[in-house]
């Protein structure tokens, strides 16, 4: 009788780069749900206010742009309450930077786990998505209930758009881990992609409808500020909420489109380079 010999290890040849191995990462829910937990606990030990910081912090963001830009720029806000229109896209914003600044550290900040353990790397800006999303619906939750009473008032009026949120949620959680994969890999070698990208942020957030309408852009710069995928996201999330019209509704899928691009490759570049990359670390 032909005895089955069970190998603890097993060598394979190289796998191509199209085996992106996806599926993998299903076999390691505990490992992303610890990761997770281990964000949400961490970010808020030895803090006085805890928690809480998750709903003053989009408060203080509202109240400071709502000074600025509604009493001294006084940037319109297309008939919409300046704080609502303020919290909108503040929440928004922080939801796509919180999740591409912790993704771009994957490496850097994890290089103790890498060097130990193997997993499939993708878990850690994965996780960090997550984590970003449980926050941001803690402060959707707060902007709900402004955002509730604005509507009783009848300032404001929701549209049957507002189913469109969990797919706005995917496309900006999947575009800031895209970009965030692809920066880490780089961030591993160059220190100096750290100051890059805190500037690239900044100058992002203003040429993305943050703190005002795309309704002020001058016509001749409309087709490029709604190339930014960001864009049509933001306005989509305005129009639901506040029933404004949408003025260029067939952006929305082209930066769909845009966002699955940049995942694919940034996908394709991190696998390549998930391993080699720790030699630089």
């Amino acid at each position: 009788m032909i005895q089955t010999v069970k190998w603890d290890w097993e060598l394979k040849p190289e796998k191509k780069w199209f085996q992106l191995e996806i599926m993998d990462i299903f076999k390691y829910k505990g490992l992303i749900k610890s990761f997770v937990r281990r964000e949400l606990i961490a970010g808020y030990q030895q803090t006085i206010m805890g928690i809480f910081w998750l709903v003053l912090q989009p408060l203080f963001t509202t109240l400071f742009f709502f000074l600025i830009f509604s009493r001294i720029v006084k940037i319109s806000t297309d008939g919409i309450p300046p704080l609502l229109f303020y919290m909108s896209g503040s929440i928004m914003w922080s939801f796509f930077s919180d999740c591409l600044s912790s993704s771009m550290y994957s490496f850097v900040h994890n290089a103790h786990i890498f060097n130990k353990v193997y997993f499939p790397r993708i878990i850690v800006p994965l996780s960090m998505v997550l984590t970003h999303t449980v926050r941001f619906l803690i402060q959707f939750i707060f902007f709900v209930i402004i955002y509730s009473y604005y509507t009783i008032s009848g300032k404001v009026q929701p549209s049957i758009y507002m189913l469109l949120l969990p797919f706005l949620l995917v496309l900006i959680g999947t575009f800031a881990i895209g970009i965030g994969m692809i920066v880490s890999i780089f961030m591993a070698k160059y220190r100096d992609i750290e100051q890059i990208m805190n500037f690239l942020l900044r100058f992002v957030m203003f040429v993305t409808p943050v703190v005002y309408p795309a309704s002020i852009i001058s016509k001749s710069y409309q087709i490029w500020f709604w190339l930014n995928p960001l864009t049509p996201i933001l306005e989509t999330f305005r129009t639901a909420f506040f029933g404004t019209p949408l003025m260029y509704p067939n952006f929305i899928w082209i930066s769909m489109l845009t966002v699955i691009g940049v995942f694919f490759v940034a996908l394709v570049v991190f696998k390549k380079n998930e391993i080699k990359v720790m030699d630089t670390l």
